[in-house]
């Protein structure tokens, strides 16, 4: 859902297009295709479809072809509760005449991919995901958004056949280290080799101190998470967050993780003498609206005393998750871009380190923005 051309898209996908849209939507007819280029794992399109003289803008995703069917049916079942739970800033998926809501991989006009349709999420794309010079009212609202969605997800149930393939969180890092061994015994002398390298000792020595979390869950919140929820993937108009998309990486997961995980990507700093920080003013405002929002809503609490003293090493844990997609990207693709992948992969290291640095200011902002802080206190600044 991020911004679209209409140059560039092969003759052959745009039939391709209008056989699926006409064979499985019959819509109408497709008068109009444009394509986004951003992204990383999937292709996007924007298609316009005209019946009787009406025309209706959607959007069309061609997954990765690396994704299994059970993913799919998850991701659409979530969204499908989501709505039904009020939360309508997710663009609802289309059925097919089958009542189906995506098209096969086995398909004839498929091509070997999966394909879904959605509804077209109007508002403003102004961000990504290493561009967060957001408002204080659009942090505000994104953290609202985030919690809005948390309470519609809450009493999901997954459908049989249905399923996110990656693990949660704490059974998903302890796979990290086995796996930053294999890239650095393949690496060479890209820059981002001779980064992981430089480095590799210190990242195996925080992914085990963030595992010791593990034995202290038992009993927190699970919801579905987004797992993905950056400013990039969000709609704004007039400073107010009104759409949401890209649940392809969601899963049900501990709540906390999510709420660290956003932390990560909208309060980081990728600019400046100050790169690789976490701008703690606008960590506090975002988790401060994140818990009011909350306590407004009713259907779960706010972030529990337990879940505020394990928000620390929560988003150390989140920012390796952010670490690990940057290295599983940058060793999987046979042509990497070794400039692009440095800047992400030297930011987050850059960050691992700060955190490690910081741990009272952190510490002192959740506490000032869970209402918890001793009267007076104040975090540093940093």
């Amino acid at each position: 859902m991020a911004s679209f051309q209409s140059i560039d898209i092969a003759p052959g996908i745009q039939k391709q297009i209008k056989r699926l849209a006409d064979r499985w939507y019959s819509l109408g007819n497709v008068v109009r295709i444009e394509q986004s280029f951003a992204g990383y794992v999937n292709k996007s399109f924007a298609v316009w479809i005209e019946k009787n003289g009406c025309r209706t803008k959607y959007f069309l995703r061609q997954y990765n072809p690396g994704i299994a069917e059970t993913e799919i049916r998850f991701e659409h079942a979530l969204i499908r509760h989501l709505r039904g739970n009020g939360f309508t800033q997710a663009a609802d998926v289309i059925s097919g005449l089958d009542g189906i809501t995506f098209v096969g991989r086995d398909d004839t006009d498929a091509g070997g991919y999966y394909w879904a349709l959605f509804e077209f999420l109007e508002g403003e794309d102004k961000y990504s995901w290493t561009r967060t010079n957001l408002t204080d009212v659009e942090f505000k609202n994104s953290a609202e958004m985030l919690a809005r969605m948390h309470h519609a997800g809450c009493n999901f149930i997954k459908p049989p056949g249905a399923d996110r393939a990656q693990p949660r969180i704490m059974d998903y890092l302890s796979t990290f280290a086995d796996t930053y061994r294999k890239y650095s015994q393949q690496a060479g002398q890209r820059k981002c080799d001779r980064l992981l390298l430089k480095h590799l000792e210190h990242i195996l020595v925080t992914v085990s101190a963030c595992l010791a979390l593990k034995d202290t869950l038992q009993g927190i919140l699970e919801v579905p998470v987004h797992c993905d929820y950056h400013p990039g993937n969000i709609k704004y108009r007039e400073f107010e967050a009104v759409g949401l998309f890209d649940f392809d990486w969601s899963k049900v997961d501990y709540r906390i993780f999510d709420v660290a995980l956003a932390l990560v990507y909208f309060v980081s700093v990728w600019t400046g003498e100050t790169a690789g920080n976490l701008r703690l003013d606008k960590f506090e405002l975002f988790l401060k609206a994140y818990q009011q929002t909350c306590r407004k809503l009713g259907r779960i609490e706010p972030l529990s005393s337990r879940e505020q003293e394990m928000m620390l090493p929560m988003v150390a844990a989140a920012n390796l998750y952010v670490l690990n997609w940057d290295l599983m990207d940058f060793y999987s693709l046979e042509d990497p871009d070794d400039t692009e992948y440095f800047t992400y992969i030297d930011h987050n290291l850059k960050l691992m380190y700060w955190i490690d640095d910081n741990h009272d200011a952190i510490k002192q902002a959740i506490l000032q923005a869970c209402g918890y802080a001793k009267p007076g206190a104040r975090h540093q600044t940093v």
